[in-house]
């Protein structure tokens, strides 16, 4: 298993297991503002990240086009990633520590 199949995979996890959290402890879904709406955002970019990753380890070839859109679409992860670790820890104040 390749590391980006990990990174991506506990990524797509982890906001399974965030919405299912806050559903089952708040009762409600994308109570927590710009966080929320960010991870619905995201879940495209991880799973065709996901995809055209497994796609090029299984068929393996010279490529110009895909490698390039996977790169790309990696860093528009990894910075929507970085968001999410700033917001998460603005709701894990304001939402757990009430402050």
């Amino acid at each position: 298993m390749a590391l980006g199949e990990i990174a991506l995979g506990v990524l797509l996890a982890g906001m399974v297991g965030g919405i299912a959290i806050v559903y089952i402890s708040w009762h409600g879904l994308f109570i927590t503002g710009i966080h929320g709406k960010v991870a619905l955002i995201m879940a495209p970019f991880i799973i065709f990240g996901l995809v055209s990753g497994l796609y090029m380890n299984h068929k393996k070839r010279k490529r110009r086009i895909l490698p390039f859109v996977h790169g790309l679409n990696n860093l528009v992860v990894l910075i929507m990633t970085i968001s999410q670790i700033i917001s998460g820890l603005l709701v894990y104040r304001a939402f757990v520590l009430g402050s």
